[in-house]
């Protein structure tokens, strides 16, 4: 009985939702190598037209057409993409089906024949003439083989057809030449699509991309100057030139030349935005605050605008503010995780533990494992240690992938809590469950030393150097322990020569080099690494109190009390700064240290 013509959706269906297994229809595919296929599967060109026959329209969804797409796809499942290809390209010329042509070169992709990638392309533009994907790989095709007048063709078409779709052609044009040409050959070929067009602001930036990609980045920012100048409305290329001018290092330029887009367009969000963000970086936390403010009297109800105020109104520790800005997030209905975090963040600055605590109850999402993490913290500080951990173990179990963290956090609580046997027992079940995790060896052998063990510092962080001789934070720990805790002077010495040279700048290393030469009895040496970080430290207790120590050994006592003072009044309760103090207070009473 002949078939019905087929309904426009039932190709797109048969297509897109094949119900049949490879074992269904195995027994009615040829054996592989022998595909049948038509004499019409000779290699073509990319623009080589079809012959007459193949252009007749359809009479209806054939039997044979049906087997043609089962069989593709299942050969295509098969992962045999030249066999799909052959199918697909079939069902395509008897369809007359722009989708199965589609289809059909991209299993020539898959098989990375360049002859039959040409014949589906050509099929395939021969039934949609305006398919932006079918020149774009009819581009690619042109351009491998190095056909720079055939590749231009189908770019012109591209930027063209973009155009007409109210999109910027020559900007998507960028984007497939940065794709497809090496970075030294990109600017040629777009100075060749743009020749023409000297007053074309999407031509211009189309340059500016490509240039930057090329990294010939004076012709960037020159091209991108044009687009603005070419058209004063258009905000992309005026992000992207300032953007530009920061990542080169030209910060001041990108910095004037935005204050000046925003003082020609002070309602424009995206360079608001970004200014915004400059004054971030450059810790204005004031003024960028302002003009997120000035941006919401526009939009009251922006949810990232509100966001934005509420973070810089914690950063300025202005809670009245922050809690105003992320309960108004909240009534938006969008960004309701993050307000809700957030003001749990509010209510624990403002001494309320009891409502951040439910407030981290309502979060979800990304945030809600920190969330858990913070009620574990408010149930261990409000005395219910018990339940906090039960909270941690819970979410082991929960989140395998953050098992470590919730170890390292676990054990954290119980050494605030002044528990630290406890807590080295959390770290011993850690690293049975993740034996030579990095972060838990460096933090058992902190703990370590916190606990005047020398033989778990030493264990853990010499297992941790075996496994990356250059963790320099590694290196300084056990250099400053056995500086602290030992005689072994030259053998610290090395150990934080190492990781000096590997982080010259870091305080924390600063501090150990003054340590050991002032154990050294290089006073000299050892005052000026840690006038050095001191500088880099400013309120580091520890700092304060080595300095102190060198300070009074060379005799310079009223800088060495003033010093330990300063220190103390931000730090008033740390046991280390209390020793040393007590203990050259009892020296300049006459009694023994």
């Amino acid at each position: 009985m002949p078939m019905r013509p087929a309904h426009p959706l039932t190709l797109s269906l048969l297509i897109a939702f094949c119900p049949l297994t490879p074992q269904a229809v195995a027994g009615e595919l040829p054996p592989e190598g022998q595909p049948t296929v038509s004499a019409s599967m000779g290699p073509v060109q990319v623009d080589t037209p079809l012959a007459p026959e193949a252009r007749q329209p359809p009479t209806g969804l054939t039997k044979e057409i049906v087997f043609h797409v089962l069989a593709g796809q299942i050969a295509a499942q098969r992962g045999n993409h030249r066999l799909a290809f052959q199918y697909l390209l079939e069902a395509a010329q008897l369809a007359r089906d722009g989708a199965l042509a589609e289809k059909a070169t991209r299993a020539a992709l898959a098989w990375g024949d360049e002859p039959a990638i040409g014949q589906g392309v050509a099929l395939w533009l021969d039934i949609a003439p305006d398919s932006l994907a079918a020149h774009q790989i009819a581009a690619f095709v042109r351009l491998r083989r190095e056909d720079l007048d055939g590749a231009m063709y189908h770019l012109r078409r591209l930027v063209n057809l973009t155009s007409d779709e109210g999109e910027s052609g020559f900007v998507q044009l960028a984007r497939l030449v940065h794709k497809l040409r090496p970075p030294g050959q990109r600017m040629e070929l777009m100075e060749l699509l743009t020749q023409g067009e000297p007053e074309n602001a999407d031509a211009w930036f189309a340059r500016a991309l490509v240039a930057a990609g090329a990294e010939r980045n004076d012709e960037a920012v020159e091209a991108a100057r044009r687009a603005t100048e070419l058209r004063p409305d258009w905000t992309e290329p005026r992000l992207f030139l300032v953007q530009l001018l920061k990542d080169l290092d030209r910060k001041e330029e990108a910095r004037a030349t935005l204050e000046r887009f925003v003082a020609e367009h002070p309602r424009d969000q995206g360079l608001r935005t970004l200014y915004a963000q400059f004054l971030v970086d450059d810790k204005e936390l004031d003024r960028a605050r302002e003009v997120f403010a000035a941006m919401l009297v526009e939009s009251p109800r922006e949810p990232d605008v509100l966001f934005a105020l509420g973070i810089l109104s914690l950063e300025l520790e202005d809670l009245v503010s922050g809690r105003d800005y992320f309960t108004r997030l909240r009534e938006t209905e969008e960004r309701r995780d993050d307000g809700a975090y957030y003001l749990g963040r509010v209510e624990e600055l403002d001494h309320n533990p009891e409502v951040a605590a439910k407030w981290y109850e309502k979060v979800r999402g990304a945030h809600s494992l920190d969330a858990r993490i913070r009620l574990a913290r408010i149930e261990a500080q409000g005395g219910d240690l018990d339940k906090a951990r039960e909270r941690l173990r819970q979410l082991r179990d929960q989140n395998r992938k953050q098992a470590v963290l919730l170890f390292l956090v676990e054990a954290e609580l119980l050494t605030e809590m002044d528990r630290k046997p406890e807590a080295m027992k959390v770290y011993d079940a850690a690293l049975v469950a993740h034996p030579e995790d990095p972060e838990l060896l460096y933090a058992r052998g902190l703990h370590g030393a916190t606990m005047q063990r020398l033989e778990v510092v030493e264990a853990d962080l010499r297992r941790l150097l075996e496994l990356d001789p250059d963790h320099a934070d590694a290196l300084n720990a056990l250099g400053y322990s056995l500086a602290d805790m030992t005689d072994r002077y030259a053998e610290a010495l090395e150990l934080i020569q190492r990781a000096l040279a590997l982080k010259p700048d870091e305080g924390a290393i600063l501090d150990s080099m003054g340590w050991v030469q002032y154990r050294l009895g290089n006073l000299g040496l050892a005052l000026d690494y840690l006038r050095q970080a001191g500088a880099k430290l400013p309120e580091d207790p520890e700092v304060a109190a080595h300095l102190g120590e060198v300070l009074w050994a060379l005799g310079q006592r009223d800088e060495a009390k003033q010093v330990w003072e300063k220190a103390q009044v931000k730090a008033p309760d740390h046991p280390y700064l209390l020793r040393v103090i007590s203990r050259h207070h009892a020296t300049q009473d006459g009694s023994a240290p």
